[in-house]
């Protein structure tokens, strides 16, 4: 039976519409807090205490777990302080005390101190950014306690052979799919990107204001190579199948910067096993249409790095709403058996002398030349202006 873990946006609206769905989890975290996470804090909410604790008794009351987001992959070597250490214990008591009863972390110092300090209360869960892409590090995780690991999407989302492997030989914990995500297949950026992200969201440091650089080097490589879009390790819809065949029931949703309307749509398509239309809007974390509709491109004269990292953000609709077309269209039902290749075995993971995603591409994806030509000038002077 499928489980979805949902980001959630803190509408008391989301909660309702979402009964009907095979939701057995929501996650999030506050802007910022003691640990990092996976989102730079400029993006996030700013959740008033008051509302965040009335609304984790309302996913609660609903009987859903909320899973508090403790997912940054480093605390900057905090966690060896004892001062930082009373805070943190403090922190879960305080989660512990309003309800929360799941913990998604990355780093092994947390899940350790997690299981020493509140024992079992906490379902455990493994966050992706930690990188589990083997039984062996599965195993690892498992030892230390772990219930839920969520798999390494940027390299075995799929690998078939290897994720029924894990399911079959795990103990207890369980294996879980991001479905919803674009990133580059084994995207060289992760470690780094990861770490930038968790600095970014966590309140116990000095830092500046955050650019998502990172984000833009695969942005780009994209917005050049479409077929890496194609490669990308996401899962349509349709495809869930496959994955339930091996064992595997638990997957996760995101995004926490979207309407409630986004996320529902999200979760109908994953649970009706179907969907028609731009598979962008299903993968991306970004990119939600503006209540008002498309526009025509207009472009801004940029001479500056701040100039051309906001205007990136303005036409893609990175922490913002999308004024503009989709620089891209994946016509995600002409990818109806396009799985069946990697369930197969068939894919040898070297690019190199393989074309298959690149011939998928053709068929599928359809560009828009304007705005892709115009992130392609604005990724160039950004490339520019940031060194």
């Amino acid at each position: 039976m499928m489980k979805i873990s949902l980001a959630t946006n803190y509408e008391d609206d989301l909660i309702e519409r979402i009964k009907e769905y095979p939701i057995y989890e929501i996650y999030g975290k506050l802007k910022n807090d003691i640990i990092g996470g996976g989102r730079p804090d400029d993006e996030l909410k700013d959740i008033e205490t008051i509302k965040f604790e009335k609304h984790v008794k309302m996913v609660r009351k609903s009987g859903i777990k909320f899973n508090y987001l403790l997912n940054g992959s480093c605390l900057a070597n905090n966690e060896q302080n004892e001062e930082w250490q009373k805070k943190f214990k403090s922190f879960l008591t305080y989660l512990k005390k309003i309800g929360v009863n799941a913990l998604t972390v990355t780093n092994p110092y947390v899940m350790q101190f997690v299981k020493k300090y509140f024992g079992n209360y906490f379902t455990l869960r493994v966050s992706t950014f930690a990188c589990v892409d083997s039984f062996e590090r599965a195993k690892y995780w498992e030892d230390m306690g772990a219930d839920i690991i969520c798999a390494d999407f940027v390299k075995i989302n799929r690998d078939f052979k290897k994720l029924k492997y894990m399911v079959q030989n795990l103990k207890h914990a369980k294996i879980e799919i991001l479905v919803t995500n674009s990133c580059l297949k084994n995207c060289p950026m992760i470690f780094t990107h990861t770490t930038s992200l968790s600095h970014a969201s966590d309140k116990s440091l000095e830092k500046e204001n955050y650019e998502d650089w990172s984000l833009f080097y695969c942005q780009e490589i994209q917005n050049n190579k479409n077929e890496e879009y194609i490669k990308s390790p996401w899962v349509r819809p349709e495809d869930i199948k496959y994955y339930e065949e091996i064992g595997i029931e638990h997957f996760k949703i995101t995004e926490r910067g979207f309407p409630t309307d986004e996320l529902v749509k999200r979760v109908k398509a994953y649970t009706d096993r179907k969907y028609n239309g731009n598979l962008i809007d299903l993968i991306q974390g970004h990119g939600y249409l503006d209540k008002n509709g498309e526009q025509k491109l207009e472009k801004a004269q940029v001479n500056t790095r701040k100039e051309a990292y906001n205007e990136i953000k303005r036409v893609r609709g990175l922490g913002q709403p999308r004024i503009y077309p989709r620089h891209i269209y994946i016509d995600n039902e002409k990818l109806d058996g396009f799985i069946e290749f990697f369930v197969n075995d068939k894919c040898i993971n070297n690019c190199n002398v393989c074309d298959y995603c690149k011939s998928i591409s053709r068929k599928v994806i359809t560009k828009n030349e304007e705005v892709s030509d115009y992130l392609k000038e604005l990724y160039s002077k950004y490339d520019e202006y940031k060194i």
